[in-house]
């Protein structure tokens, strides 16, 4: 049987903002909740083109909260985390590229502090996470949906699928793809579990759940994984924890499966379920799941105003 293991409560939003919507929600790489508030009022409809909105960033630290007010937003931002002193957001979902498009929609979008946009560029479809680190850098894993559109030689787009995860030095730059390092090493249909730490980033890919380690040169080495089918994954010195979730007879589970390395591959070692605070199981869906070196924050799904963190042992 699995030992139990509570999470703590990490951050809440505070109360004054609990009539906005929170259409993405982080913890960054200082371990501060970012949070879009958006007045349900102007929550913008299913048609297009989305009207222009506004909408406040908090970026909530233990009980120091700070504001940035934004203005005349024209996408849906589902994803954010901090660039130097302002924010970085991402559109998840966006309209697939024609091959005739003259120009490409620029779905990430960075303001400073003051809320004053500062760059933009096209990040491609279907991103799953954006994180940033500490000097900056943007990492994007992908769903299995994701397209991305490339220039072809004639002018035209072509379009690439099944992206993976990318990385981007500064906005101005040329996106890297791990798919170039690792070539058919790889199957980067889906990118499950991402952990982007102070010097190295981590992923576990779907199908077959490798464990790619990266830093900001390239892919430095795949390592298999006997341990599959993770959502989220938390890394400490040759220790990997690699969340899981799943029913199991009729009950919602939420487990840490831990691995290390052994002969070449990693390999679990023991699991550990994961409770709230006061021992409850969850009844709902973690989401979130950002991983940072040795910690994991989750929230429930439904409520990205509350996270928990998960501290790996090595």
């Amino acid at each position: 049987m699995a030992a139990e293991r509570q999470l703590v409560l990490h951050a809440t939003l505070p109360p004054r903002y609990a009539r906005f919507e929170v259409p993405a929600a982080t913890i960054d790489h200082r371990g501060r909740l970012l949070a879009v508030l958006i007045d349900p009022a102007q929550v913008p409809s299913a048609r297009a083109p989305i009207p222009r909105y506004d909408a406040t960033v908090v970026i909530c630290d233990n009980g120091d909260v700070d504001e940035i007010r934004l203005h005349g937003l024209d996408q849906w931002f589902s994803q954010i985390d901090v660039l130097g002193d302002g924010i970085i957001l991402g559109a998840g979902r966006i309209e697939r590229v024609q091959p005739t498009a003259s120009t490409l929609p620029r779905n990430l979008v960075a303001f400073d502090s003051t809320g004053h946009q500062q760059g933009s560029c096209y990040a491609g479809d279907a991103i799953a996470e954006l994180l940033t680190d500490p000097y900056g850098r943007i990492w994007i894993s992908y769903r299995d949906e994701s397209t991305f559109a490339f220039a072809e030689p004639d002018g035209t787009w072509g379009t690439g699928h099944m992206i993976g995860l990318a990385r981007w030095d500064t906005l101005d730059s040329s996106p890297w793809f791990a798919s170039d390092d690792t070539g058919n090493q790889v199957d980067w249909c889906d990118c499950y579990a991402v952990n982007v730490g102070r010097t190295r980033t981590y992923a576990c890919p779907y199908t077959t759940f490798p464990l790619v380690e990266m830093d900001a040169n390239g892919v430095r080495s795949i390592t298999e994984n006997s341990i599959t089918g993770c959502g989220g994954l938390a890394v400490s010195d040759a220790t990997f924890g690699f969340f899981d979730q799943h029913r199991r007879k009729g009950q919602l589970r939420w487990a840490i499966r831990k691995g290390e390395l052994q002969d070449g591959v990693v390999t679990e070692t023991e699991s550990e379920e994961l409770l709230l605070p006061g021992g409850r199981r969850s009844t709902v869906w973690a989401r979130g799941k950002i991983g940072r070196d040795s910690t994991l924050w989750l929230h429930e799904d439904g409520n990205p105003r509350q996270w928990y963190r998960y501290e790996l042992d090595s």
